[in-house]
């Protein structure tokens, strides 16, 4: 069996290899918008969301084929976040892997509009899907994760707190929007193309709302931030590797199928950045 460093390696060539091809060329017409379209998706990145659903995909033994699209399409949708995330009158983040911000490079109404496209773009390839019960419903999943119910109602409330949390429970909420529900869509949709049974699919579907929420406690404990704000270090730690434990055992069903993606859980533990 390959290790995870060498499975995940080559799972991120292959998806950075298909971004490549799904998106327009540079030079397209207008050039400039798809020029930093480009730039904001073909940096380095850890490719988590696309890992998952191919691994998911995998696990319940799908090929790539169709699952790469809806991969592809939910990087897409990161994407357009980080852009807009790193704007002036939101992080105000001039850096982004490692390179200059989006607005940074093509100035702000460029980059405003390159997350709107990348945003747009991950429809309009979604919609290249083979129609099935499943696909619709894929669509409707992944629109509902990145919209007011999820990944954009939990930046509002976001920036409603600020850094003044009312409680815990406040900023559970907040993360499980934010970045809880575009992950867990991630493994949902190799659920779906995968054609897992309803009992597979809400295994997968804790799996991912576990994962989810520690990859977030593990981003604060990176940043100093957010659960630091009630609890130390050590006591975030513990939280997480209790939320890692919960994804893990969703898996137990899968048996040897799942190894991969019990290793991806632990090794949302050991990210440094």
């Amino acid at each position: 069996m390959i290790s995870l460093q060498t499975y995940l390696q080559e799972r991120s060539a292959g998806i950075q290899k298909a971004l490549d091809a799904y998106l327009p060329k540079a030079d397209t017409y207008p050039p400039l918008i798809h020029e930093a379209m480009r730039y904001s998706v073909l940096g380095d990145g850890k490719r988590i969301r696309p890992v998952l659903t191919l691994a998911v995909n995998e696990m319940l033994g799908g090929g790539d084929g169709q699952a790469m699209i809806p991969a592809c399409a939910i990087e897409f949708i990161h994407s357009y976040s980080l852009v807009h995330d790193d704007l002036p009158f939101m992080d105000n983040d001039d850096i982004r892997r490692g390179k200059p911000s989006c607005h940074k490079k093509y100035g702000e109404a460029v980059a405003l509009l390159a997350g709107d496209a990348l945003l747009t773009y991950a429809f309009q390839l979604l919609g290249t899907l083979e129609f099935s019960e499943r696909s619709a419903r894929l669509i409707r999943e992944i629109a509902m994760a990145a919209g007011t119910t999820g990944m954009i109602g939990g930046q509002l409330l976001d920036i409603q707190s600020g850094k003044n949390r009312s409680n815990l429970e406040v900023l559970d909420d907040i993360n499980r929007r934010k970045t809880g529900q575009l992950i867990k869509v991630s493994c949902l949709a190799g659920a779906l193309v995968g054609g897992a049974s309803p009992e597979q699919e809400s295994r997968i579907l804790r799996f991912g709302e576990y994962l989810g929420f520690a990859f977030q406690v593990v981003d604060d404990i990176i940043d100093g931030n957010g659960y630091l704000f009630f609890m130390n270090e050590q006591e975030a730690r513990k939280k997480a590797e209790m939320l890692v434990d919960k994804a893990k055992d969703e898996l137990s069903v899968f048996k040897t199928t799942g190894e991969k993606l019990r290793l991806i859980a632990d090794s949302i533990l050991e990210r440094k950045c």
